[in-house]
């Protein structure tokens, strides 16, 4: 379907003015709050900040939850297909078989290639839970998905960045810097935290500047097999997996009620990014200038972007969604849609093919040495991913059914090589 594609391309090129940061090495202090930025050590201090404000309110979080909403639509289309055409068994099969595929690209991407696979845990959940609720209501997958994402979600960030320890030196520290600002004596267990603080920061600016540009190395030196592993064993005990979770069976609700193909009023759209923006946008510049206020500790920091997170990022990923929606609805900026369109049909592709380029240029190959690009920097190089996203695929798709990673998916999943070549090319 048309604005499955648009919403899938959007959502995977948009996940790299995130990601960007990880492959870039760019030091930080707090999740995604990059040290350079917040210490304003660049040439460019306040359009990085700019990048950074837009990266929190536009992208981060968002674009991975639309991803994962997308995903979940994206099964609920194949069974409906599948057994309105060969019943419920054969869907089953298909539907496992397709998972279990996925499993595996997401262990060899996440193992040879980057740490940061998400694939794994979209087949993981899929397998576990997506199947049993296909029959469930629109609403009551919207509503269970949502709920899901926003208390389990929360639950697994807060045990991740350990936001409860983060709170009560983040409490310390603000109280130490109130009592300084009015003249008075911070208590020792205050004065003892905001110290820390401090010598924290001198550490990290010290180890920034004194960091030596990595060189590059053989492949096999830098597999990310273990970190892979690290990273796979924190997002399902810390109960961060239950995001993923509420976002798939949402996306399945949504695309039952018509949300994700665009079959709602554009009233409802404009009333559902209105109202996600008012509520997520406060949250996000409120946590920012909280956290400017004092300094951008590490542990105001913390709290103050991650007590709210999933609140925010459920808030503008429905809010972004509802803007691509009514450009799709009513056929606004073509050209960016076939685009958008032409990268989100080769989705499998072009996410495997943006971690092996930028793993090659920040890690295989040192092109762009890590731990020192600015935040608009990293912007130029996402544009140029962009764009051998955007040709890549336009220029695959003039000639085949499926990129080359969904057609081998496909051909697994049937157990049988499936067409690559369009109907009217084959018969040509």
């Amino acid at each position: 379907m048309p604005s499955l594609d648009v919403l899938r391309g959007a959502a995977l090129l948009g996940i790299l003015v995130i990601n960007i940061q990880i492959f870039a090495g760019a030091p930080s202090i707090a999740f995604n709050v990059p040290l350079r930025v917040v210490t304003f050590t660049g040439e460019h201090p306040v359009l990085n900040a700019a990048v950074m404000v837009l990266q929190w309110l536009f992208f981060e979080g968002k674009m991975r939850a639309l991803f994962s909403m997308l995903f979940g639509a994206g099964a609920l289309l194949l069974l409906s297909r599948i057994e309105a055409r060969e019943g419920a068994g054969t869907a089953a099969k298909i539907f496992h078989r397709r998972n279990l595929w996925l499993l595996l690209f997401g262990t060899l991407h996440g193992t040879l290639i980057w740490n940061g696979d998400v694939l794994f845990f979209y087949a993981a959940v899929a397998l576990l839970a997506l199947y049993p609720l296909r029959r469930l209501a629109g609403k009551w997958l919207i509503g269970i998905g949502l709920a899901v994402a926003l208390v389990g979600g929360t639950f697994g960030v807060w045990n991740m960045m350990d936001v409860p320890a983060a709170w009560s030196v983040a409490q310390l520290e603000e109280k130490a810097q109130d009592a300084i600002a009015k003249g008075e004596s911070p208590t020792t267990a205050e004065a003892k935290a905001l110290a820390g603080a401090q010598a924290a920061r001198r550490d990290q600016i010290a180890g920034m500047k004194a960091a030596p540009a990595p060189a590059a190395g053989a492949y096999v030196d830098g597999i990310p097999a273990a970190a892979y592993r690290g990273f796979v064993t924190a997002i399902f005990s810390s109960g961060w997996i239950l995001e993923t979770l509420g976002f798939l069976i949402a996306g399945m609700g949504l695309f039952k009620t018509g949300f994700l193909t665009g079959r709602l009023s554009s009233a409802h759209y404009v009333a559902i990014a209105v109202l996600g923006y008012a509520l997520a946008f406060p949250i996000i510049l409120g946590g920012l200038a909280h956290a400017h206020r004092y300094g951008f500790s590490s542990a105001v920091t913390t709290v103050a972007m991650m007590a709210p997170y999933e609140l925010q990022t459920i808030a503008a990923s429905l809010a972004d969604a509802s803007i691509l929606l009514l450009l799709v609805r009513h056929g606004k900026m073509l050209p960016v849609q076939r685009a958008l369109a032409a990268v989100g049909r080769m989705a499998l592709t072009n996410y495997i093919a943006t971690s092996a380029i930028c793993t090659g240029i920040f890690t295989w190959t040192a092109t762009l040495p890590t731990g020192t690009l600015e935040q608009y920097q990293m912007m130029l190089v996402v544009l140029s991913v962009w764009a051998f996203n955007i040709a890549f695929s336009l220029a695959w798709l003039r000639f085949f059914s499926f990129g080359p990673l969904e057609w081998l998916w496909r051909s697994l999943t049937y157990w049988k090589l499936q067409p690559m070549l369009p109907t009217r090319k084959r018969s040509a």
